[in-house]
């Protein structure tokens, strides 16, 4: 990619626009800042604009929820589709914070979302639908929603045919139902529904985490006069929100757990004992060499693995009905609809958690290409004295996925600030303990 730009930080504009009932109004000369946000975490993209306004347009065009804000933006002269490039149009679904700034002029923010959201909004679903969970989330995208095909992203294949009945959701928050009990082929309830820069996605975590690395981050010294090296994807602040949380993730069930599914037609209890290795054994599922995992034994002698207690989910069981002969002959049809609950009631909650157990915020120079769902690497540097074998620290140093961008532009200055998570460390892992390690525990 050739990017030519003096300034890691700098942008173009190339269009931003209010569309209305009464026309078009450009508004690139009278903005102040423009955020656009995107997560894995919310179903669509979003944003606000703060307006200084001189010539009355609020009252001019009476601004009433029916507007459009359209936007392209770059850092140079890339083409439309480059990765570093947004174009995008939204619907202006607020008018807020309006205050005065002198006589002549006055203050007031724009919220804008995408346009499914309200769409969305005006309609639900009372339906019945059989199939697997991301056929239906596909029914629901284009049949429902509309959406075109160039915004649909990653739709990840899941398991098990189900016959479902939406109970009167609207449609993105069917999209929500179905991510919260989808599974995927790799039997892990790790799906998310989200939008980013690339489209709306139905996705597993086993599928992000395979993705090519988009970019390296690092974290060497600036030199904002002069673009040179790697300085377009340096990191210029960095927090660390969160490296661990035992006690969240004990309570979570990240380490071990049970669940007790318990069926009122047939009057059955199972009980299934879950562990780590059962969620995270797999070579490929990480973005880094080790997951994590504490070796801490405790009074008892074991470790946090073999604490089944730590959790206990108890939920509505139905897959032993394929056995019951009073099933068979009195209930054939609604007897046998049966929702894998033992797959994803207990799993996913520490699935989520220990993804989100290492979160760095970073700031980095504006470019369009961080958004949500993508992988990055960083290069973090020890903070301490360098030898040969400690220029990097590699309780940090390693691949991310970017859970939430939020794109600041403002004056001559476009900068981003990302929140990364990694469920791995390229630490080295052992699970022997140290005497002294011993010796306190048992105290």
């Amino acid at each position: 990619m050739s990017i030519n730009i003096s300034q890691s930080t700098q942008f173009k504009i190339r269009n931003l626009k209010l569309i209305t009932k009464l026309g078009i109004q450009e508004i690139g000369g009278i903005y102040q800042e423009l955020n656009i946000y995107d997560s894995m975490f919310m179903t669509c993209m979003r944003g606000d604009i703060l307006i200084q306004d001189a010539i009355g347009l609020a009252s001019k065009l009476t601004l009433d929820g029916s507007e459009y804000i359209t936007m392209e933006i770059s850092k140079s002269d890339e083409p439309a589709n480059s990765a570093t490039v947004i174009n995008k149009t939204f619907r202006i679904y607020k008018l807020g914070n309006r205050s005065n700034l002198n006589q002549n002029s006055e203050l007031y923010i724009l919220y804008f979302i995408s346009e499914e959201m309200i769409y969305s909004m005006q309609k639900k679903l009372n339906q019945s639908f059989k199939g697997i969970y991301s056929q239906i989330a596909k029914k629901v995208l284009n049949d429902i929603l509309k959406v075109p095909v160039n915004k649909i992203g990653i739709v990840d294949e899941t398991k098990g045919i189900h016959t479902v009945i939406i109970p009167n959701l609207s449609p993105f928050d069917t999209l929500e139902w179905l991510i919260k009990r989808s599974v995927s082929n790799e039997n892990l309830p790790n799906l998310f529904f989200f939008e980013n820069k690339y489209g709306y996605n139905f996705v597993s975590l086993s599928t992000l985490v395979k993705l090519p690395v988009t970019t390296n981050i690092n974290f060497e010294p600036k030199n904002i006069g002069t673009l040179k090296g790697e300085e377009f994807y340096g990191a210029r602040d960095m927090s660390l929100n969160s490296q661990f949380d035992l006690m969240e993730n004990i309570s979570n069930g990240v380490y071990a757990g049970k669940f007790i599914g318990i069926d009122p037609l047939t009057r059955k209890v199972t009980t299934s004992k879950i562990d780590y290795l059962q969620t995270y054994s797999r070579a490929d599922g990480h973005l880094n060499k080790n997951p994590n995992f504490t070796s801490g034994k405790n009074r008892e002698d074991k470790d946090s693995a073999q604490m089944y207690d730590s959790k206990v989910s108890l939920y509505a069981f139905e897959t032993t009905r394929d056995a019951s002969s009073w099933i068979q002959k009195n209930e054939v049809q609604t007897g046998k609809i049966i929702d894998d609950t033992h797959s994803y009631v207990f799993q996913r909650a520490p699935i989520l958690t220990n993804l989100m157990q290492t979160t760095i915020h970073l700031n980095v120079p504006g470019n369009f290409a961080f958004t949500s769902g993508t992988v990055v690497n960083l290069k973090m540097p020890s903070r301490a004295v360098k030898t040969n074998t400690d220029s990097v620290d590699n309780t940090l140093n390693g691949k991310y996925i970017i859970t939430a961008a939020r794109h600041i532009i403002k004056g001559d200055i476009h900068e981003t600030v990302i929140e990364v998570v990694t469920d791995s460390t390229n630490k080295s892992f052992t699970v022997n303990q140290t005497s002294d390690v011993q010796k306190a525990v048992k105290r």
